[in-house]
């Protein structure tokens, strides 16, 4: 006898579960029977599963009527029950760190964040902890009610370990950000780590799927402090898996350009990046009586108020948030003519303004491979707050459902 087989008959339970609770989450309300024509799994296995499911809360039914030739009837379909659990998601940046607290379908019960720039990890990371406790006691919740949490960050991150490599923009390396986490919380659950763009790329895929369409693989640019663009294959019938961890904001686009903070030259970042354009507009600030103003009621100034600048007539401004876009354009093209996704999302603050969606499109159009564009489909994302921390709280969500045992 092949013991093998014996051997594989629980991986085998364990991913048909999987793919009945990634199936239903994607496309509930769905009925049993288009859950098993989808998976190609017989009716009695669909059912014996989703009823566990439905005992345990994870699932719940959803009765929808539909109308025949003769007469109306009504049949019980099933989807996720939103109320199952609720997670935390957490962003943690040098500039700003962003908690929420979720439902099992991601829609913020709660949120809060700290604006107080650091430069050091520690601060950073003891920042984002208080936060997180502050907001479970302002919910008048505990460590108990959540599920899981997930923790994102920019940089290069070790997810089996819970690790942050680098940080390159603040240099930190190293950090056992799921370990000082817990360590300094007392939260003793589930915690999942993962890059702060990725995150932002599976919120997408998991809460906004009907904007990707029939799309099956997609590249996601999240433009802030740095940039970054991972790219996630089979998203049309599953939550997608990272295909490449997408440091965009190192891509050269200038030989021998303009120093970038990870000790390169020429780097997209170094001319495109948030970090960038604040530091080309203060260069010209005295010769801008609007951000003049701007900085002198605030201390500071934002891509916004740049925006706002070249709106009231500050052509040096305008030509630096042009560059700037033209050359996310360029990337946009390569990365169009190398890896070839079925969309492109684009976050960034810069393009809530349709005069800069316009020049990115013009020169994505010019810089494609002939004949190509067309197949592109480009998505803006409106750049929000909490972004990041909710796509943290869909990695706590995912992670959820992998663990979660029939």
């Amino acid at each position: 006898m092949d013991n093998s087989i014996g051997n594989n008959l629980p991986r085998v339970k364990i991913q048909n579960q999987f793919s009945i609770k990634e199936m239903v989450y994607m496309f509930g309300p769905i009925s049993r029977i288009e859950v098993a024509e989808r998976l190609g799994l017989t009716l009695p296995t669909i059912t014996t599963s989703v009823s566990s499911m439905i005992k345990k809360g994870l699932f719940k039914e959803v009765e929808q009527e539909y109308v025949t030739k003769s007469l109306g009837r009504r049949t019980m379909l099933v989807d996720i029950n939103e109320n199952y659990k609720k997670v935390m998601g957490v962003e943690i940046r040098g500039s700003v760190r962003y908690v929420v607290i979720v439902d099992f379908r991601g829609n913020v019960i709660a949120s809060a964040k700290d604006e107080t720039p650091f430069t050091e990890y520690k601060a950073a990371m003891e920042s984002a902890a208080s936060l997180s406790m502050s907001l479970l006691e302002n919910s008048s919740m505990t460590w108990d009610d959540l599920c899981g949490v997930g923790l994102t960050v920019p940089g290069i991150i070790d997810k089996e370990e819970g690790k942050l490599v680098i940080h390159p923009g603040y240099k930190w390396k190293d950090k056992s950000i799921k370990d000082d986490f817990a360590s300094i919380t007392g939260y003793k659950g589930p915690i999942s780590v993962e890059n702060n763009t990725i995150a932002r790329a599976f919120a997408y895929a998991m809460f906004e799927k009907q904007e990707l369409g029939d799309s099956d693989s997609m590249a996601y640019m999240f433009i802030a402090t740095g940039i970054g663009c991972p790219f996630l294959n089979t998203i049309r019938s599953h939550f997608g898996s990272v295909a490449g961890d997408g440091e965009a904001g190192h891509m050269i686009v200038e030989i021998d350009g303009e120093q970038c903070v990870c000790g390169n030259r020429g780097c997209l970042e170094a001319y495109s990046s948030e970090r960038k354009l604040l530091e080309k507009a203060m260069e010209v600030m005295e010769a801008s009586p609007y951000l003049s103003s701007i900085y002198k009621k605030k201390n500071t100034f934002d891509v916004t108020d740049l925006m706002d600048a070249a709106e009231n007539g500050d052509q040096e401004i305008k030509k630096i948030l042009v560059k700037a876009t033209r050359y996310l354009g360029l990337a946009i093209a390569n990365i169009e003519n190398f890896v070839k996704p079925d969309s492109m999302v684009i976050e960034g603050k810069l393009f809530c303004k349709e005069e800069y969606r316009r020049i990115l499109i013009e020169i994505v159009h010019k810089n494609v491979y002939r004949g190509t564009f067309q197949e592109l489909k480009l998505l803006f994302k409106e750049s929000q707050d909490l972004s990041g921390a909710i796509g943290a709280s869909a990695i706590a969500i995912k992670s959820s459902l992998e663990s979660f045992l029939d």
